[in-house]
């Protein structure tokens, strides 16, 4: 029985992406059994590719693999790729890099697999089919803000300006107004955000387990995000999903079936590497009326 260990750290959105290439290295490899230790272990209990997922920091469940001679363990880490450092690659690239094998799609046409949420979590299932039925089907989801972790105490002030890379937006009120004429203003806008982020007017916050945006987004009538978290868990199950790109690049994190609207860099966008500090880039957001379109 070939079987293998990963480790994944960061943020949910690239946990939630390396689901997408997970089936394609199993079958590289010849693993029989993949197990991934993981901050947000659900989501990999949610990917059919996967055997078993651990919390981080439970090494009582996984000792057994590590100690085990003939279980591989991967403890790699894109974002430390040089080529996606210097922005030379997409993120997947960098992953099936570090990983040792090729990709058989192109980058940007990889979909992040959550296939087993509903039989997984059935709580989860139950709460995403409450919401629809209170919204009676007729809803978007909105994005403007990341970087925070749904995980950390969300209680502490937050400054949506201080960013290490530019990519949240300051016109999502406006986004929301040009929603309504477009929907109609029974149409309930949802607001993907912690408790401490900004407030939208006309929108409503539900504190929900974060594997739920992902069937909320199959039912959405639209979906409008910035470069985070909710374009991971909405790609592939919404056909009318709209990434506003700021510094970060779609490229390198994004998705050709979405519609993306990338930033223009005014001055100065560096590498992807955290040592630099924070960005000096200076960028002009799409505005509002780019990003909205009545069909």
């Amino acid at each position: 029985m070939k079987k293998c260990l990963i480790n994944v750290e960061g943020g949910l959105g690239k946990n939630v992406m390396l689901t997408a290439i997970l089936k394609d290295f199993k079958e590289a490899k010849g693993y029989d059994e993949i197990y991934v230790i993981s901050p947000y272990h659900d989501v990999f209990k949610a990917c059919s590719a996967v055997t078993d997922a651990f919390p981080l920091g439970q090494g009582t469940l996984y000792q057994e693999l590590v100690l085990d001679e003939e279980c591989d363990i991967y403890w790699k880490e894109p974002y430390s790729n040089q080529h996606f450092i210097k922005k030379q690659c997409h993120l997947f690239e960098a992953w099936a890099e570090e990983l040792g094998f090729e990709l058989l799609l192109p980058a940007n046409e990889c979909i992040p697999q959550l296939d087993k949420i509903e039989t997984e979590f059935p709580l989860v299932k139950q709460e995403a089919e409450r919401h629809i039925r209170e919204w009676k089907g007729n809803f978007c989801i909105v994005q403007f803000n990341g970087g925070q972790s749904p995980l950390t105490s969300s209680t502490q002030g937050y400054d949506a300006r201080q960013e290490s890379i530019k990519r949240n937006y300051f016109k999502g009120q406006q986004i929301v107004s040009l929603l309504k004429k477009k929907h109609g203003d029974d149409c309930t806008i949802v607001h993907y955000a912690l408790p401490n982020e900004p407030t939208i007017e006309g929108t409503v916050k539900i504190q929900v387990p974060y594997l739920t945006y992902h069937l909320l987004a199959a039912k959405a009538k639209e979906i409008i995000c910035i470069d985070s978290s909710l374009q991971h868990l909405a790609t592939g199950v919404n056909d009318n999903v709209t990434v506003i790109w700021g510094e970060t690049r779609p490229e390198h994190f994004g998705y050709s079936c979405n519609r993306n609207i990338a930033a223009q860099h005014v001055f100065n966008s560096q590498p992807y590497f955290k040592p630099l500090g924070v960005s000096p880039s200076i960028v002009r957001m799409p505005e509002p009326e780019e990003v909205v379109v009545n069909e």
